[in-house]
């Protein structure tokens, strides 16, 4: 099942989408996490439990090791949480650096899930006509504000030589 931001209008950002791979009883066995930054490369964060299903609210950690910020550095890691229920879908990202306990970075994303008609494409298109503008608008806003803070500013390293990272 795949857990994404829409095309809108022709227009799409898509920093994070979620593959959430069940197995034949319906238990969430793995994640694959597709991330893409803003100079079109993406890496794949493979999020999985050892030998039992992965449960809603487990916290799963990946090394960070895709540059996706200019005021982040690529280190430290992520602390993923899901909530996988049939009513309404969540993700939660935490970003850690190596030097503190405290996250530098808290998002999520969530919803529910609801029938591709007409009917409720044309509702979802009148609602969120200009939600992919909104997101771009919110992250460049936080941008200028880092910087007017003078938060350091790095340079994008090249990008990992391996596409996926578990």
């Amino acid at each position: 099942m795949l857990h994404a931001f829409p095309r809108i209008l022709g227009f799409a950002f898509n920093p994070v989408s979620f593959w959430v791979c069940h197995d034949r009883s319906g238990a969430v066995r793995a994640v694959l996490c597709e991330v893409r930054n803003t100079f079109g490369e993406r890496h794949l964060y493979l999020l999985a439990g050892a030998d039992a299903p992965l449960e809603s609210g487990q916290t799963l950690s990946a090394r960070k090791v895709f540059h996706v910020s200019p005021f982040c550095q690529v280190k430290g890691h992520y602390a993923f949480r899901f909530r996988f229920g049939a009513g309404r879908w969540l993700a939660r990202i935490d970003y850690f650096d190596d030097d503190g306990a405290e996250p530098l970075l808290e998002t999520w994303i969530s919803g529910e899930p609801s029938p591709i008609t007409p009917a409720a494409t044309r509702r979802l298109l009148r609602r969120h006509a200009l939600f992919t503008i909104g997101v771009v608008a919110r992250i460049h806003w936080q941008a200028l504000k880092l910087w007017v803070k003078r938060v350091p500013f790095f340079a994008k390293p090249a990008a990992p030589r391996v596409p996926l990272s578990r």
